[in-house]
């Protein structure tokens, strides 16, 4: 493999690691973690039923 393959092999794996320690030390939620539509759905139809009790509006 050349140079530009094990750079790009380390930056997905920087990436990958990033996105662990997020999700397993609590890290900030996402505003569309709000809905209980799929951010897909949310972004084509804008629908959003809130999941959480105290929020009232969708961001």
């Amino acid at each position: 493999m050349n140079r530009w393959n094990w750079i790009l092999i380390g930056l997905l794996t920087a990436l990958a690691v990033a996105t662990i320690w997020n999700a397993e030390t609590g890290g900030p939620k996402k505003h569309w973690h709000r809905c209980k539509e799929s951010l897909v759905t949310q972004v084509f139809t804008g629908a959003c039923t809130l999941r959480i009790g105290g929020e009232t509006t969708p961001t």
